[in-house]
């Protein structure tokens, strides 16, 4: 079984299978296919804007996410995060940080249940109550700290506002006790945003804004959009150990 890779090792398609027999299984089977499959991984790695620390955090919280929680893949680049240098403060925070993510479930559903609500002539739950003092304040305070606003969260704030007032403090706390540079969040954002399993236009266009005000240049953020779409590899990786390994070793 596979010991873990060292930080020279990240780069290559090797050292991401559970068991470290299956690469060399791969290439006794189907060697062009293993061999364009380890380009393709590569290739994402070649970028020398991003630092493998960094990559790999943004490859956890893009497996992380609730819209691909992929478990096998989470503990992989948890690993891996720590060979590439990261810090287990740096680790939880990329994790609490992608927990907003469910939060654009809402973002869809309340307003379907507001037009609902409207076209059964119930009018006065269609109504979005006027804000809260507290909840007014944590808006406030999450312009301030977050460097943005969307209209989606004033329904959610009127309509919910004590899920509104957890949500935000949970979306701050990063931002006013977390160790990763504001430009990195940004970039863990837009993976999230970018990815094949999200594709949220709205958040995305705002988290480039932000990163770019942060000094992100356009390049860097090519390089995350070009670890987002490693995703298409989880198929082949996961899909290799499960027939390789059980087939070598049994289960």
């Amino acid at each position: 079984m596979s010991s873990g890779p060292k930080q020279d090792d990240l780069a290559r398609l090797d050292s991401v299978f559970v068991d470290s027999a299956v690469p060399n299984r791969l290439r006794e089977i189907a060697a062009t296919s293993f061999s364009t499959a380890a380009q393709f991984w590569q290739a994402a790695f070649d970028g020398k804007l991003l630092s493998p620390r960094l990559k790999e955090l943004i490859l956890l919280a893009l497996h992380a996410s609730a819209t691909s929680i992929n478990a096998h893949a989470i503990k992989r680049h948890v690993e891996r995060a720590r060979t590439g240098g990261a810090s287990e403060e740096e680790i939880l925070e990329v994790l609490l940080s992608i927990v907003g993510v469910g939060n654009h479930a809402l973002y869809f559903a309340v307003p379907v249940l507001m037009k609902e609500l409207a076209a059964a002539g119930r009018d006065e739950e269609a109504k979005t109550p006027t804000l809260r003092p507290d909840v007014h304040a944590i808006k406030q305070d999450f312009m301030e700290t977050r460097g943005f606003w969307n209209e989606e969260r004033d329904l959610l704030a009127g309509l919910m506002p004590d899920y509104f007032r957890a949500l935000s403090e949970l979306s701050m706390e990063p931002w006013k006790n977390g160790v990763l540079t504001p430009k990195e969040r940004e970039f863990v954002y837009i993976a999230i945003d970018c990815s094949v399993t999200h594709m949220y236009g709205p958040g995305l266009g705002i988290h480039i804004r932000n990163a770019l005000k942060h000094g992100a240049t356009r390049d860097e953020i090519l390089e995350v959009f070009h670890l987002a779409a490693l995703m298409g590899m989880e198929g082949y990786i996961l899909g290799a150990d499960a027939l390789l390994t059980n087939a070598q070793y049994g289960p």
